[in-house]
């Protein structure tokens, strides 16, 4: 599995979320989306640093 699939189920589970909790006013959509692009971008540099340690020297 490579970043670009990964981060599209990681996508379409965080819309998920988002959406059930803007649907009880949790959230508003405007939150929604930023949350999900905070959480996508930390969930890059997270990937990033793993598969850098992973890499041989």
């Amino acid at each position: 599995m490579n970043w670009d699939s990964a981060q599209q189920i990681l996508r379409i589970l965080l819309q998920v979320g988002a959406g059930a909790l803007v649907s009880k006013g949790i959230l508003t959509e405007e939150m929604a989306a930023t949350a999900t692009g905070a959480v996508l971008s930390l969930a890059g540099v997270v990937w990033w640093a793993y598969w850098n340690r992973k890499r041989a020297a």
